[in-house]
């Protein structure tokens, strides 16, 4: 468990850089595509979506969970704690407002208002990932 620990540590920027690319990514590419998907093809192509990014996002997250418990458990600094409480507000809004959402896409097919407040709320973690970053980068 040590040498888990001491590798994320050591790799924090590079994992919470990952994600600052991934959320822009997500932010500035991906969710504005899904208002020019045709609604024949929009669910196919939402569900391959969700199941694809899926394989990148959740250990990268579960990555940035471990490694900013075990730095505000061992280290304990202002940043430190900030960064917890950012990658926790990922957390939170990952699973109660992102995840519902794509489950009303996956469900209702390509709903406007849905893609539009997707888009929105996914500012709120854009934001916080992006900190996130910050914060690792001023650590290194």
């Amino acid at each position: 468990m040590t040498f888990l620990l001491e590798f994320l540590y050591e790799h924090a920027l590079a994992i919470n850089f990952a994600m600052f690319v991934l959320i822009w990514v997500v932010q500035v590419i991906v969710y504005p595509v899904f208002q020019q998907i045709e609604p024949n093809l929009f669910s196919a192509w939402h569900r391959s979506y969700c199941n694809k990014i899926g394989f990148f996002v959740l250990p990268l997250m579960i990555s940035q969970l471990i490694e900013a418990a075990s730095a505000c458990f061992f280290v304990g600094t202002a940043l430190d704690w900030i960064k917890m409480g950012a990658v926790l507000g990922t957390w939170i809004v990952t699973f109660l407002i992102s995840a519902p959402l794509h489950r009303r896409l996956a469900n209702e097919g390509k709903e406007s208002i849905i893609i539009v407040r997707l888009i929105s709320t996914n500012w709120i973690r854009t934001f916080l990932w992006s900190g996130t970053f910050v914060i690792s980068y001023i650590n290194y």
